[in-house]
């Protein structure tokens, strides 16, 4: 191989290994600094480090004089080479220098001295960490001139590296490439450089090859330098990591739900459940185990939500606990509202959470208007809330509250979601695994998800949700058109609360709407009334909007919906 060809490389290097050092961070020098001559010599010892003697004459224009020593410089794309540097001392024309100064910065030493006029600087320093280990055998560099905020005139130095084979050397502003105006080996394995004309901010920089006698070792440092590219480095060995881990989350999340959040047993398609007993009185509404509207709505769901509490204020109303009265608009355009009116305080035969609602309701008294509801019932809600999820437990139908298991789950999911975001903080600044971090985050984030459907219904609760499913069906497909036209209107009130919890309010309201046989207005029906010229067959749409305002109220009233 050539000595060019040999020697690019090393170009390449020795231009990315310029200090990093940007002309803004000289030290500021007095406006007629001159540096009218530059000597160096510097000798290998054999234990790798580099004993540097300066020699600068100086006309100064002030009364101090700075620079300085760069200590980390760019090695490659990912790294920097770090030097040691140590025994550092200086004298101002023979004497020890006043006042000096050897202050730490971000990259390097910087070195002030007192001065005055002409004077001749020496600079006496170590430096350790000079010597690479390279493609081409053992190397050893350092940029000797550097850090001074005025030109040099001509630049002399004279290296001596035992076992020196080639020498190369580098020269001017930072990253420049440009080869120094003579650099040669001598016989006696001396390095020679000069350099003419040293930019203010500029340097000289040497690189040597040691030939395969030399006894010293190399003691090179590196440190990988933070970029956010690196922190984050997609690879195969961060990618697959960050796989595995998510998979191991995934997994774990996976598993957690089959062992603990299965229901106990298998819901079946089932038989529509047709909820009509025969009786000696004709046929009553009888729902599947005697299960209640609210009750159905968080079995389904496992959430005692607001489509919940408006069917339990409607299977009330119809269970002749309340009725609804709808006020006549204050103008054709005006709002629709009702009026709640206590007919009976209710007693054993209540469950707690349908006590709990009555009384939220009408707490201020036995008769409210909807839109006056909100501030009564804020405080209330959420004893209903909690009284139905310790209702669907104590029949049995959960082992556990839902609400406990989801808040479990998600507290679950989100600690390790915090884990992830602190793995990935600690992650991206000492390596470049961040997106290890990421893929707790996401295990994190799929625990919680996950932890939204683990509340595992008993095997009694599974046979219960099939029931309500088969219900939904009848409710679906069938009317009460074959039953007796003195019982259909009942029949429909008492469906209509199921409807409401399984979406299916329109219809039934319709079936109780079909059961107003003349032009005539009506009074009501005992839980529902009208205003005056109010007919029975607009009970359609205003159970309807009566269903959308309170369920408004409710959510205004608690955010916890």
């Amino acid at each position: 191989m050539s000595l060019k060809r040999r020697l690019l490389p090393a170009a390449l290097l020795m231009s990315l290994s310029a200090p990093i050092v940007a002309f803004s961070t000289l030290p500021a020098q007095a406006a007629d600094d001159q540096v009218t001559a530059y000597s160096a010599q510097a000798t290998l010892t054999k234990d790798g480090q580099l004993q540097v003697k300066e020699t600068v004459d100086l006309t100064a224009g002030g009364t101090t004089f700075s620079r300085t020593l760069v200590t980390r410089v760019s090695a490659d794309a990912e790294r920097d080479r770090t030097y040691g540097l140590s025994d550092v001392s200086a004298t101002v024309n023979g004497q020890p220098a006043q006042g000096l100064k050897n202050e730490s910065t971000d990259d390097g030493r910087k070195l002030t001295v007192n001065v005055s006029g002409q004077s001749k600087i020496v600079y006496s320093y170590t430096v350790d960490n000079v010597v690479a280990d390279s493609t081409e055998g053992l190397e050893v560099s350092w940029p000797v001139v550097q850090g001074f905020g005025t030109s040099i005139p001509k630049a002399e130095l004279t290296v001596n590296v035992p076992f020196a084979t080639w020498v190369t050397c580098f020269a001017g502003r930072i990253g420049s490439s440009m080869p120094c105006t003579s650099s040669q080996l001598a016989e006696s394995a001396a390095l020679q450089i000069e350099q003419n004309g040293v930019p203010a901010g500029g340097r000289v920089t040497f690189l040597t090859g040691l030939s395969d006698q030399a006894t010293v070792q190399p003691n090179a440092q590196f440190q990988t330098r933070w970029t956010l590219g690196r922190a984050f480095t997609a690879d195969s060995s961060t990618i697959g990591l960050a796989v595995i881990v998510f998979g191991i989350g995934l997994l774990g999340a996976v598993a957690l739900w089959f062992f603990r959040g299965r229901d106990a047993a298998k819901v079946g398609d089932g038989a529509p459940e047709r909820p009509v007993l025969d009786g000696a009185d004709g046929p009553q509404f009888a729902a599947p185990d005697g299960i209640r509207p609210g009750q159905v709505g968080t079995v389904v769901d496992e959430t005692a939500d607001v489509v919940d509490i408006t069917a339990t204020l409607l299977d009330l109303a119809v269970r002749n606990y309340l009725t609804i009265v709808e006020l006549p608009r204050e103008s054709h355009f005006g709002r629709l509202d009702w009026e709640l009116r206590r007919l009976h305080q209710g007693g054993p035969e209540l469950l707690p959470y349908e006590k709990a609602l009555l009384d939220a309701v009408f707490a201020n008294g036995d008769a409210v208007v909807v839109s006056n509801l909100g501030p009564s019932l804020r405080p209330r809600l959420n004893l209903v809330r909690e009284q139905l999820y310790a209702d669907v437990v104590t029949q049995g139908w959960f082992a556990t509250r839902p609400d406990a298991v989801r808040n479990r789950w998600t507290t679950a999911g989100v600690v390790l979601l915090g884990a992830g975001v602190v793995l990935t903080i600690v992650l991206a600044i000492v390596s470049k695994y961040g997106l290890v971090g990421f893929a707790v985050m996401a295990a994190g984030l799929v625990l919680a998800l996950v932890g939204q459907v683990a509340p595992a219904r008993t095997a009694r609760g599974a046979a219960v949700l099939g029931r309500v499913a088969g219900l939904q069906r009848y409710l679906v497909d069938e009317t009460s058109a074959n039953l007796p036209q003195s019982h259909r209107l009942e029949f429909a009130s008492r469906c209509l609360p199921y409807a409401a919890v399984l979406g299916l309010t329109e219809k039934w309201a319709l079936e109780i709407a079909a059961t107003d046989d003349d032009d005539d207005p009506d009074a009501g029906i005992g839980w529902y009334s009208g205003p005056e010229n109010w007919h029975l067959s607009d009970i359609g749409e205003s159970l309807s909007n009566f269903v959308t305002a309170f369920g408004g109220t409710l959510t205004t009233a608690r955010r916890l919906f």
